[in-house]
């Protein structure tokens, strides 16, 4: 959260104390997720993986295991 305030600040010309002070978590929450979703959309563009953490096998084995596939 401390690279989104001190993104925030850089980006609107503030302190970081400042936009502490006047932003809102809904303020914070938007921002953030609008870089994740500028990033993403960066990363699909130059043929990136979108799936930085869990790979389609890890995903399909936490399926089944919800799932209850495989005698889990």
């Amino acid at each position: 959260m401390v690279l989104v305030i001190s993104d925030m600040a850089e980006k609107y010309g503030m302190l970081p104390s400042e936009v502490l002070e006047k932003a809102t978590t809904h303020d914070l929450m938007i921002y953030n997720n609008a870089n994740m979703i500028k990033l993403r959309e960066y990363k699909k563009e130059k043929g990136e993986s979108i799936s930085d953490t869990i790979s389609q096998t890890e995903l399909n084995a936490i399926w089944d295991k919800t799932k209850g596939i495989n005698g889990s």
